[in-house]
């Protein structure tokens, strides 16, 4: 089974910042149905598609993908967003950044979070993972998580890797 990543978004990939009034780009979802030749970007509503375009932390996302890459891993979405958007929203979600291929699934509507994520890990008997999250759940995933401070750095990419290889190996062992 490939590794998980249980996903949250703010404050992971997108930081938390002062509300600021941003001038909104009206012709992203049509660049984007363009550039990616996706007429889906045109039912997108123009604020979701600029805060994800122009709002995401970069190299939190750029260091998230690369993770997925090394380790073939994919995404299970624990974030918030996945009650506010549909999956298919989610999906170009994901495809803005370039990881649509890795985005497998969301967590169910469970509360609190470590819940849910402890459902489908359970349910799907995932072995290996790590959960990143700007909340504390180490109490409940120990050396899984990845605890971020406002955004993914380069910091918790390495200690991201460490994990997931330690993982392997004991896999591997098995």
């Amino acid at each position: 089974m490939k590794p998980i990543i249980f996903l949250d978004i703010d404050g992971v990939i997108n930081p938390h910042r002062p509300i600021h009034t941003a001038p909104v780009d009206y012709e992203l979802n049509k660049k984007l149905a363009n550039q990616k030749n996706d007429p889906g970007f045109l039912k997108l509503n123009i604020y979701f598609t600029n805060q994800i375009y122009y709002g995401f932390d970069k190299t939190a996302c750029i260091l998230i993908k690369k993770l997925i890459e090394e380790f073939d891993a994919k995404i299970v979405l624990t974030s918030s967003w996945r009650l506010l958007y549909s999956k298919k929203d989610l999906y170009y979600l994901f495809k803005i950044l370039h990881m649509e291929s890795a985005f497998m699934d969301i967590t169910e509507d469970i509360i609190p979070r470590y819940k849910a994520i402890e459902d489908y890990i359970q349910k799907h008997k995932v072995t290996d993972y790590i959960v990143i999250d700007d909340a504390d759940l180490g109490q409940h995933f120990g050396f899984h998580q990845i605890k971020t401070v406002n955004s993914f750095t380069l910091e918790d990419f390495i200690r991201a890797q460490n994990l997931l290889k330690l993982q392997k190996e004991k896999t591997a062992e098995s």
